[in-house]
């Protein structure tokens, strides 16, 4: 994929990254820099020290907080990670780092792309052998074709489109096996990327007609791309190239395609095949990639389709010098990074837990999250699934939060209590000499005997006024008559009835309706 010139003059010197530590990746040497990404050896390191080599694709600095690489660089992730196919690149996870952006985790696959082997070849003024261009275009047609069919969880297809299939995506393993990637550009129907009028995506030279015109793709679009690779491939030719973008597209709308045969008599037996994928009718092209790899296996005939073993060995033959840079240049950095002794590390020991119960499921059967517990086991045809639900560890968390949602509370409760402001009397201690009058102050019964005490008689022979009978209880007995007190005035006391009562219920000084005085 191919990123448009950046608009802040020159480009920014590359990270040093080897060392750098993505999470649980550690970067370990670059293997390849485009106009959009860089890719990036590096290992993935756990427990009782596994590590495994994996490829990290990361956009450029200069693009890495831009919105739309994000967005194309997420959707590549999103997309690819569907498709689980050996003729497709596996993408194994994405992440973000602090400073670097996002970064795309992929299988490590050691070869070359199909554009760097078609230039090895004509270097040494070779062409590739039919039958390991033939094994080399019926896996990528297959990986193609998984690709085309992907489809969302309810089944519903994504009618995905390449849009950018050309020989520098097709990587062919040493394990003598063919991989399609790169779909930053693909077109699907949950793209969060959108392709702005007039911008094209994919390379020129390998683009369908009706791309390059109007941008207006659909799956036969790639067949076309694959169409030219194919071309390419067996005549060890360039197809659609000019001197400028302008007139590559010339070319590729008006110029008539020549066969095989015509620059190479033995391809014949290829000439319908390879004129059919390069219809510039998309209705009269092939209708699926897998109808695509079909008639190539028949043109090439019984016998003649390279085997895994004999891809592997063109590949090593054509690329062994850039083979033997990248591992010396990954042992050289494991080296100097340090790695695990296998034998000398410490066994750990695993995580406890519940183990989880196992059953059978109907086919059909909902598995909602309306069902508690954790269940794992496999439907009626076969299909393992795991139901995520409620755990013991989970209730008692829900327990733990509530208790403390208690004893918060009630400490809230006890502190409101002690900073609240008194609304009533506080009940006085009983006197042992008498009856302490309700609002009377100790100084106050001390002072003046007289005025705190009335005679039993008194009390017997009237009704209690309201509050009176709640301090009947603190009378430890019957009080004698008071004599009046000096500051008193004998004769207005009144022998019975209410004055009597209510000069009573009065001491000397205190206001009964008012407010406590300290």
């Amino acid at each position: 994929m191919n990123a448009p010139a950046s608009s802040r003059g020159s480009l920014p010197p590359s990270r040093p990254m080897a060392g750098r530590h993505l999470g649980r990746y550690e970067i370990l040497t670059q293997l390849a820099s485009g106009g959009m990404a860089s890719v990036y050896a590096a290992r993935a390191q756990g427990v009782a020290g596994f590590e495994r080599l994996v490829a990290i694709k990361m956009l450029h600095p200069h693009l890495a907080y831009e919105q739309e690489f994000i967005s194309m660089f997420l959707d590549e992730a999103r997309l690819a990670a569907r498709i689980r196919h050996m003729n497709v690149v596996p993408t194994l996870d994405i992440s973000d780092s602090p400073g670097d952006g996002y970064f795309l985790v992929m299988e490590y696959i050691e070869g070359n792309h199909l554009g760097a082997l078609l230039g090895r070849a004509a270097k040494r003024g070779e062409r590739l052998p039919q039958p390991f261009v033939c094994r080399v275009l019926v896996d990528a047609l297959l990986g193609l074709a998984a690709a085309h069919r992907l489809s969302d969880e309810r089944g519903k297809p994504l009618k995905l489109v390449h849009r950018d299939v050309s020989p520098h995506n097709i990587l062919v393993g040493t394990d003598g096996i063919s991989r399609l990637t790169d779909f930053g550009v693909a077109k699907a129907n949950v793209r969060m990327a959108s392709t702005r009028a007039g911008q094209f995506k994919g390379k020129l030279s390998y683009m369908a007609p009706e791309q390059a015109a109007s941008s207006s793709t659909d799956q036969r679009s790639d067949l076309f791309s694959v169409g030219i690779i194919l071309w390419e491939s067996l005549t060890g030719r360039r197809l659609f190239k000019g001197e400028s973008n302008g007139a590559t597209l010339n070319k590729l709308l008006n110029d008539s395609v020549p066969r095989p045969s015509e620059l190479w008599p033995e391809l014949e037996r290829f000439d319908d095949v390879v004129m059919k994928a390069l219809n510039r009718d998309p209705d009269e092209r092939f209708r699926s990639a897998d109808d695509f790899a079909e008639s190539l296996e028949l043109a090439v005939g019984s016998g003649r389709l390279a085997k895994t073993r004999e891809v592997a060995d063109v590949v090593r033959d054509l690329d062994a010098d850039k083979l033997q840079d990248e591992r010396e240049r990954i042992r050289d950095a494991i080296k100097m990074l340090g790695s695990t002794d296998i034998g000398n590390s410490i066994v750990p020991m695993p995580r406890e837990g519940t183990a989880m119960d196992t059953q059978s499921f109907p086919t059909r059967a909902q598995t909602g999250s309306h069902v508690r517990g954790t269940v794992s086991g496999v439907l009626d045809d076969g299909t393992p699934i795991v139901i995520r639900r409620a755990s013991e560890s989970d209730a008692l968390k829900w327990f733990v939060m509530a208790l403390a949602i208690m004893v918060f509370l009630y400490a809230g409760f006890l502190v409101v209590q002690l900073l609240r402001s008194p609304t009533a009397a506080e009940a006085p201690e009983p006197d042992r000499s008498g009856t302490t009058e309700l609002g009377a102050h100790p100084s106050d019964a001390t002072k003046s005997p007289s005025s705190q005490a009335v005679s039993a008689p008194e009390r017997a022979s009237s009704p209690a006024p309201a509050g009176q009978g709640r301090l009947d209880r603190f009378e430890a007995r019957p009080s004698p008559p008071s004599t009046p007190s000096k500051r008193e005035n004998p004769g207005n006391l009144e022998p019975s009835g209410e004055p009597a009562r209510a000069e009573a219920a009065k001491p000397a000084g205190t206001n009964v309706t008012g407010s406590f005085r300290n």
